[in-house]
């Protein structure tokens, strides 16, 4: 008999993934990569295909991959197609839309079409909190974060959950929205402020947050405290930057995966940066975190950390219907 294929819109997929509960798992899934395909608890993840819709300023990506499971971990198999359409936020749309196409590793049959959206959102930022967990020092004061769309204030979000920082800085080209993002975090009982200039958001932060749509660098070395941890999730494409050259070159740089920071990433590929290790070799130990450093986490987003998230969001629904079932006595 035909298996009936669940649909978990993204108010689920929120309600579910707690940072508490995805961090974990994201921070498996780096590991995974990092061990490679042929390892049995590794991972198989192709470049992600990408589309150019030239003629509207967007891309669409096809993004597969696989997590073994282990003695301890169910695996996860999935394909996640997402467009990003910058031209959409005058339009008061969204500038990102996904599906996550989640199979069972043993079988290939399909167990559930996830909206997306939170899923790219909630990993990436978690991934940077595995980044930065990894690499920053210790008990960072001051956050910043440049960019108040949805992934800065995803970013924002997770940063105050695990940092617990005396003061989070947010900076927006939009000031309205960085002054309606820290007004959130402060609801939230977040330190959070707004500051009208990339300079003043990123004085004296241990840790910066870029998580913009620039095309162009926006962040200068000068600005940047000596041994500041930076996440990068912005300027996916190999064209654009959001940090300048001189401050790639001279810090310690990171990356989720090698490959496509070399392939992809325009603020390593301008530079003629180094990528120093893959954040998943420094979770399994092969390579140090330099912590003393300036580090840089060149995030360009992993199929890997998509799958886990599906997974996890998926067996955690399907246990909540188990236990409603139960309690009715079916």
């Amino acid at each position: 008999m035909a298996m009936q294929v669940k649909y978990i819109p993204d108010p689920v997929v929120r309600r579910v993934l707690t940072w508490d509960r995805l961090l974990p798992v994201v921070r498996r899934s780096l590991g995974a990569f990092s061990k490679g395909a042929k390892h049995p608890e590794g991972a198989v993840q192709p470049l992600r295909t990408s589309v150019a819709v030239e003629e509207h300023g967007g891309t669409m990506l096809v993004m597969p991959g696989l997590v073994r499971g282990g003695a301890a971990h169910a695996g996860a198999l999935a394909t996640k197609i997402v467009s990003l359409f910058p031209g959409n936020a005058p339009k008061g749309l969204s500038t990102h839309h996904a599906l996550v196409v989640l199979m069972e590793p043993s079988s290939g049959a399909p167990l559930a079409i996830l909206e997306g959206e939170a899923i790219t959102e909630l990993r990436t930022a978690a991934a940077s909190a595995v980044a930065t967990l990894e690499l920053a020092r210790e008990k960072p004061a001051v956050v910043a974060v440049l960019g108040a769309g949805t992934q800065g204030r995803a970013h924002a979000k997770v940063m105050a959950h695990v940092l617990r920082p005396h003061k989070i800085r947010i900076w927006s080209r939009t000031p309205s929205s960085a002054e309606s993002l820290a007004s959130l975090l402060k609801s939230e009982g977040v330190p959070a402020e707004a500051a009208t200039t990339v300079e003043e958001a990123v004085e004296g932060a241990d840790v910066i947050n870029t998580c913009t749509l620039s095309t162009t660098p926006i962040l200068k070395a000068e600005w940047v405290k000596e041994g500041a941890h930076i996440n990068s999730v912005g300027a996916p494409r190999p064209d654009w930057q959001e940090m300048e050259e001189q401050l790639v070159r001279s810090a310690t740089v990171y990356a989720d995966s090698r490959e496509a920071a070399y392939k992809e990433a325009g603020d390593v590929i301008k530079a003629g940066a180094q990528v120093t290790a893959e954040i998943g070799e420094v979770i399994l130990g092969s390579r140090p975190a330099l912590r003393d450093n300036t580090t840089i986490f060149k995030s360009l987003g992993l199929a890997v950390e998509d799958a886990v998230s599906a997974r996890l969001a998926y067996d955690l629904v399907m246990e909540e219907e188990e236990e409603e079932r139960a309690k009715k006595g079916e």
